[in-house]
């Protein structure tokens, strides 16, 4: 426990036991009276400086007799008159040879000389077990119905307040009790006399610092028990909510019982059980909370035989009337001692080991050990049974267990206050901790995550490859095997015909031979081409790409195809976007990646493709533009020639595939030519596609993305 708990705690006790016994009557100073021969003398008695006194001391007794104030004025009752010396049960008292029991009835008086002229109060504490009491002949107050008939009797424990005349020399004070439910009767505690105000303070002091201890005791009990429900592990706070509740409760029932003034017809069996089995059982509730708050310091014997012997005595107060089980109270108090006495010397190895907690639990349970240890002796047989028993100068009150209790409990809240905030403390260390290894995890799973992502693209790209090499391969194989069967054949027929002598004239042989030759070129031509077309399918033909300024790419790209079509006699023109002649423009910060040869074999397929399909009296255009926000950047070679159907336009950039239209009029073409350029314009990540009209000629587009200038 460290110092800023320390203070807590200390400050809290104090501020408890100021507010219990603030409770306390003045009549505990060092000035007092005490009646004798059944009277108690006032003269000269100062109210202002002493507004409480206890009318302890010598009061007239009359066993078996229920005397009224009109019979102390009709009969002579000196004969009769013995005296008892109060506070103090009529058990055990020694009536001439005769050794009186817990039941029976009888009647005490006494007489008040020179009360002063103060408006003046009387508390009445409870009386075992029933009573009435008149004030100069006046009936001031009863509890329960008193009866020599035991059947009849009705008890009742209400502590009760009355005022009382001043106006004469002499105050007579008339009792009749009657018992026959309780092991003990009479008048155990001390009545109060005092002045009105005084009185009535000490009464709502009371009242008040019992429902204050009511309402803390049960708040916290209730508390520690909804912690178990959401924690059932630590069964401790079960075990502390469970007490705190009973001890609350059995609150209600003692001291000034505000319970029964609330609930007057509350039977009194009841009630008594309620008080008492908080007691019983509250024994056992302690220890079940100390073996689950220091399971390797309780011995489980020990603990085992408190359990049972708690158990049973309760069994026996739920069982039986308060008249039997009353008289096995002084057993339980004996047996109550040693096991606090126990509960001590757990205390005590708890705090020499250590023990997390120790400290705290021990204040409390010390305190709360001491005050259970005030309540057992101030109700104790011994204590009860003797008006002059020595305890009686140390003990002057009751019910002390309640804030023993509510001490308990405050220490335990801050033992649960200290366990939460080193929780969380914890779970805040471990949350950081947490934090930093998740970022660190977060970073290796992002890198390891990228490296998957990289190998995955690198499997999907070269996945990729291997498919379009293979369908390449695919393709080359079966073209090689059926489009280049036929000019073979064709060269092997003309060779044949030499070799067979079909052909004899030189004249003759060497047209066939010219033939030949131009076969092979074609062949080699074809071969090439397909090469050339099966690397781009495959993306094994490593373009070498520059990167340069659109404007320049225009430039370039218009004066090549100018030198191209100037052998031409077909006319040729030329557009350029408008951004090139705008001086204002920012068309010089974009560029595009090409490879300048692979491009310039585009333009030159198209633009002889256009040639061949356009007459002489035809046009021929190239234009340039960009589009989509400078973006891409939009080719168009276009013609007025003979166009091509909608089926043609469908297969044009399929190998191999030669317009109806050339089929027509003999031109020779390998097919191959736009399969190529459709490979090399996806290859820089553009696009081509045709619209033609029969007769109205051919558009070829070409788009390839721009991008701006990053140095």
């Amino acid at each position: 426990m460290n110092r800023k708990q320390l203070i807590i705690l200390i400050i809290f006790v104090y501020i408890i036991t100021s507010i219990a016994f603030s409770g306390i009557s003045s009549a505990a100073s060092e000035k007092q009276v005490t009646a004798s021969n059944g009277v108690l003398d006032l003269s000269g008695w100062d109210w202002e400086e002493q507004p409480v006194i206890k009318i302890d001391g010598e009061w007239e007794f009359y066993w078996n007799q229920l005397l009224t104030p009109d019979d102390f004025r009709s009969i002579n009752t000196a004969a009769q008159n013995k005296l008892i010396t109060l506070p103090r049960a009529w058990n055990n008292y020694d009536l001439g040879g005769q050794t009186l029991s817990g039941s029976g009835l009888a009647t005490f008086r006494l007489c008040i000389k020179n009360p002063g002229d103060k408006v003046l109060a009387i508390k009445m504490p409870r009386i075992f077990t029933s009573f009435r009491m008149w004030e100069n002949g006046n009936l001031l107050a009863q509890a329960g119905k008193v009866s020599d008939d035991s059947k009849q009797m009705v008890p009742q424990y209400l502590p009760q307040v009355h005022y009382i005349q001043t106006n004469t020399d002499t105050i007579e004070l008339v009792i009749q009790v009657a018992n026959s439910r309780h092991r003990s009767g009479g008048i155990l505690e001390s009545i109060q006399l005092g002045t009105a105000s005084s009185i009535m303070d000490i009464r709502v002091r009371n009242i008040s610092v019992e429902l204050f201890l009511f309402g803390s005791l049960f708040i916290i009990g209730f508390y520690h028990i909804a912690l178990f429900l959401f924690r059932t592990k630590d069964k401790s706070t079960l075990y502390f909510g469970f007490y705190s509740i009973l001890v609350s409760f059995r609150t209600l029932f003692v001291g000034e019982i505000y319970f029964i003034h609330i609930f007057p017809n509350f039977p009194w069996e009841l009630a008594h059980k309620i008080q008492t089995l908080a007691y019983y059982y509250g024994v056992p509730l302690v220890f079940m909370f100390l073996i689950s708050v220091f399971p390797n310091d309780v011995s489980k014997k020990i603990n085992g035989v408190i359990q049972a012997i708690g158990t049973a005595f309760s069994i026996l107060v739920l069982l039986t009337p308060a008249r039997i089980f009353t008289m096995f109270n002084p057993i339980y108090q004996i047996f109550s001692i040693f096991a606090f006495l126990y509960a001590l010397w757990i205390v005590i190895i708890t705090c020499i080991k250590k023990r997390d907690g120790a400290y705290l639990i021990g204040i409390g349970l010390t305190i709360m050990v001491l005050t259970a240890f005030n309540d057992v002796f101030f109700l104790s047989v011994a204590f009860a049974d003797n008006h002059n028993h020595f305890l009686r100068s140390f003990l002057t009150r009751g019910d002390m267990s309640s804030i023993g209790l509510l001490i308990l409990t405050f220490t335990q809240s801050l033992l649960l206050a200290k366990k939460f905030s080193g929780s969380f403390h914890q779970v805040e260390s471990l949350t950081e901790k947490l934090r930093k290894t998740n970022i660190s995890l977060e970073e290796k799973v992002k890198e390891r995550t990228n490296a998957l992502e990289h190998s995955k693209e690198e499997l999907r790209t070269a996945y990729q490859a291997v498919s379009r090499s293979e369908k390449s391969l695919q393709n080359l194989m079966q073209n090689v095997s059926h489009d280049l069967r036929t000019p073979i054949s064709t060269i092997k027929g003309y060779v044949s015909a030499i070799l067979d002598g079909i052909v004899q004239e030189p004249a003759q042989q060497e047209k066939y031979l010219i033939r030949v030759h131009e076969k092979v070129n074609q062949l080699n031509t074809m071969v090439q081409e397909l090469f050339d077309l099966s690397q781009l399918e495959s993306r094994q033909l490593k373009l070498q790409f520059v990167r340069i300024s659109v404007v320049d790419f225009i430039r370039n790209s218009s004066e090549k195809c100018n030198m191209d079509m100037s052998q031409v006699n077909a006319s040729f023109r030329i557009f350029y976007p408008e951004q090139c002649e705008d001086p204002h423009s920012d068309i010089s910060d974009l560029f595009i990646e090409v490879d300048i040869q692979r491009i310039d074999r585009v333009f030159t397929n198209l633009l002889s493709n256009a040639i061949k399909f356009t007459p002489v009296d035809g046009q021929m255009y190239l234009s340039f533009d960009l589009i989509n926000e400078n973006k891409m950047l939009q080719i168009v070679i276009s013609d007025t020639g003979t166009g091509m159907s909608d089926e043609d336009q469908t297969h044009i950039f399929e190998r191999f595939y030669v317009v109806s239209k050339a089929l027509k009029t003999g031109t020779s073409s390998s097919g191959l030519g736009l399969a190529i350029v459709k490979e090399i314009v996806e290859y820089h990540n553009g696009q081509i596609f045709v619209q033609s009209k029969q007769g109205e000629g051919s558009r070829f587009t070409i788009t390839l993305p721009v991008c701006e200038n990053m140095s």
